[in-house]
């Protein structure tokens, strides 16, 4: 199947933020150290904003600066927190024996751990070296070449480190909550790296049959764990992999948001204006 990436809009999205990064900093340079552009134009635009009284433009932008600081500093304490207690739940719930049994087996020494859980569970977390975590239930509940098809599929995600990118991506959508065009770029890059890893579990397999049995006994259990370090089997973009798995000569497509699009370009050369006339 071949995936065809919106490749324009994630460009796109991507000079937006860095484009807003990039005046964030210079902004805040400028009121640190009292920088100057030396740009007459730009000074003659700031003096015609304080003629007709927009005096407030400078707070709202230090507001907008401090918040988005904020929001960062606010997701990254949670979520290192909560994977700090993921981790340490883990560490009690994972079965030495059948580890090191199944790490042995598919040559993931410490790559690969197996927890004691009810739930049939399949992800990939961490985000340094990230590790496949799967659970009891899971390897009880499915067959040898459906287990092998899903540990394939969290190996292209730990291979790729597709935990961090998801982390970085959930982190510039919670703080740029203001560019709508991110969170759709969110949703279908997860869906797109899901693909991927599909693929990418075919190939390795050599059959499709038994991904797609496997992602339907997940499903059938509808437990699914979602934290922004982590990337699990079966909680993103279903109905397309499932499409995918079954017509895999298809191409995926993704209906452009044009209005979206057009909504956070003229947000962000607002705020390009709006920092530029605003550092004299």
């Amino acid at each position: 199947m071949k995936i065809k990436r919106p490749g324009l809009v994630f460009t796109l999205s991507f000079f937006l933020v860095v484009a807003l990064i990039v005046q964030m900093a210079m902004y805040s340079l400028h009121l640190f150290s009292n920088w100057n552009l030396m740009f007459t134009v730009f000074e003659a635009c700031h003096n015609l904003f304080r003629a007709i009284g927009i005096s407030s433009m400078n707070v709202m932008l230090e507001m907008l600066i401090l918040s988005t600081v904020a929001l960062v500093l606010i997701r990254l304490t949670k979520q290192i927190a909560r994977y700090v207690t993921f981790s340490k739940r883990l560490a009690v719930l994972i079965d030495e024996s059948i580890t090191n049994q199944m790490a042995d087996h598919y040559e993931l020494q410490h790559s690969l751990i197996v927890i004691i859980h009810e739930a049939p569970l399949a992800l990939t977390y961490g985000f340094v070296k990230p590790k496949i975590v799967l659970s009891t239930a899971l390897v009880n509940m499915l067959t040898e070449e459906e287990l092998r098809a899903v540990i394939c599929h969290e190996q292209f995600h730990q291979q790729h480190r597709d935990p961090f990118k998801k982390f970085l991506v959930t982190l510039l959508v919670t703080a740029l909550w203001y560019v709508p065009i991110l969170k759709w770029v969110s949703k279908h890059y997860q869906t797109l790296r899901e693909i991927a890893a599909d693929r990418f579990a075919m190939q390795q397999t050599n059959n499709r049959v038994d991904l797609s049995s496997a992602l339907l006994k997940l499903l059938k259990n509808e437990h699914r764990l979602r934290h922004a370090f982590a990337v699990s089997f079966a909680d993103t973009s279903v109905n397309d992999r499932i499409q995918h798995i079954l017509s895999p000569e298809k191409e995926v497509h993704a209906t452009l948001p044009v209005g979206t699009i057009c909504y956070s370009i003229y947000i962000v050369l607002g705020l390009t204006v709006m920092f530029t006339v605003a550092t004299p």
